[in-house]
């Protein structure tokens, strides 16, 4: 279908002219049965009306002064093209009248008629073809002098008729289609022209315009749930666009100055010629890497997070297990500094919530491996699940040096570090990744100084089963 309003007009036309067709051919058998039954009655009519002057005694009818009667008139003729006039009608030689007395002579007939019988001498109807013409015939037989009483007339008297009908009702149709078609192509062509706005109204856009989509005109019901599933769309192509723009700027703004100090570094060790040196600016370099690597699967991670979290892929979260997974993936780090990483929960209840498992475990690794960073050697990170009656409390408790209090609130900003962490090797994403998987799951976030040292990171997770 390449045009909506092309297949509406054919459709419509088709269908029109299909009814058009049925309708005619129904209104063309009934006319012919109603012409049929009408003339019929008008010969019966003509009989009985013939009938009432000749249903008398025999020595009382005047059969020379009758048939001399019908003589003078059959000496009317009319001019050639006209149908009827004062004196007599056109259709008189299509009409015939005979008389017939029982021995088989014709008493009477009109100028129109022959001289042989048009019909068996027996009540009925009959149709008999005479001279190229069907005839349509009633006879009759007169009660008074038992003479038998013909009245015919021709078929195209009733074809005749029959073909004016039919010629206003083809006039009538399709003067009809035409203006009903002169309207539909109108209405098709109003109807669609939303469509027509609407097309307008994106072909001027671009990927830097994309608000919604509003029609100067009245929005109708048929195309709202597409304008609202349009708009939709745009809104999240906007934020898709938005993300990839921000990790372009994230990765150039993190990147450059690593691969900066990394090309310094090289350098430096080309110019060295003792090979202990070279082999520390070669791990200086290696450790650049290290840390350019972890930046861009951080920002990988962070732009990757579905923005919609109606979208997002939900599955019951045994949070218990799931922490001790991700643990068991930390503790090699935190035996490298050696540093205690421990696990806190009730063993005897089972705690699940309902979320994604994968974006759960990058929380809580974000979690722990900023933890880790900022705990000192023989420093502990303690991982918590616990069940209470507010939620689920996912904690994580280091015992570093904390964060001042009036950096607290920045912690979730995009590469923010407080100056405490000025000797670590992080991004600064961490925190921001944990917000965003927590905004997913509808889960609070709590940041606050220990009282016995350390930060304390609490995130608080919607339950579904508590035991």
């Amino acid at each position: 279908m390449k045009s909506i309003r092309q297949y509406l007009l054919v459709g419509m036309f088709s269908a029109l002219i299909l009814a058009f067709i049925v309708s005619f051919v129904i209104s063309y058998r009934a006319t012919t049965e109603e012409v049929k039954e009408l003339y019929d009655a008008q010969l019966i009519q003509d009989a009985r009306f013939v009938e009432g002057f000749l249903n008398q005694a025999t020595h009382k009818l005047d059969w020379k002064h009758i048939n001399r009667a019908l003589a003078n008139a059959a000496k009317i003729n009319l001019a050639e093209g006209v149908e009827s006039s004062p004196e007599g009608h056109a259709y008189e030689h299509k009409m015939a009248i005979q008389v017939w007395d029982l021995h088989g002579n014709l008493l009477l007939s009109t100028p129109s008629a022959p001289q042989h019988a048009l019909s068996p001498l027996k009540t009925g109807f009959f149709r008999k073809r005479e001279k190229g013409y069907d005839w349509y015939i009633y006879t009759h037989q007169i009660p008074a002098n038992h003479y038998w009483l013909i009245t015919a007339e021709r078929s195209d008297v009733r074809e005749e008729m029959i073909a004016k009908i039919v010629v206003s009702l083809l006039t009538g149709n399709l003067m009809a289609i035409f203006m009903i078609g002169i309207l539909v192509s109108f209405i098709i062509k109003r109807g669609l022209a939303p469509l027509r706005s609407l097309s307008n109204a994106i072909s001027v856009r671009d990927l830097n315009y994309l608000t919604p989509v509003k029609l100067p005109e009245q929005v109708p019901n048929e195309l709202s749930p597409v304008i609202k599933a349009l708009n939709h769309l745009f809104d999240r192509l906007d934020d898709g666009i938005e993300r990839e723009r921000r990790f372009l700027a994230d990765a150039a703004h993190e990147l450059r100055t690593p691969m900066a100090v990394l090309k310094l570094q090289l350098q430096v060790a080309q110019q060295y010629t003792d090979p202990i040196l070279i082999q520390q600016a070669i791990d200086k370099a290696l450790l650049g890497v290290n840390r350019s690597t972890h930046v861009v699967e951080q920002l990988l991670t962070l732009a990757r997070l579905e923005p919609d979290k109606h979208l997002l892929e939900r599955t019951t979260v045994d949070l218990v297990k799931l922490a001790q997974e991700t643990i068991g993936l930390q503790v090699p780090l935190a035996l490298a500094h050696q540093q205690q990483l421990s696990l806190t929960y009730d063993e005897q209840t089972e705690i699940n919530c309902l979320g994604n498992k994968v974006l759960l475990g990058v929380l809580l690794r974000n979690l722990i491996d900023n933890a880790l960073r900022y705990t000192p050697e023989g420093g502990h990170v303690e991982v918590i699940v616990k069940q209470q009656e507010k939620g689920i409390l996912l904690a994580v408790y280091d015992t570093g040096c904390g964060v001042p209090e009036q950096d607290i609130p920045r912690l979730m900003q995009r590469f923010y570090r407080h100056e405490q962490s000025a000797d670590t090797q992080g991004t600064g994403l961490g925190l921001s990744i944990v917000q965003r998987i927590a905004e997913l799951h509808e889960a609070k976030i709590e940041i606050y100084n220990r009282d016995e040292g350390g930060l304390a990171v609490e995130v608080w997770l919607s339950s579904i089963r508590s035991s």
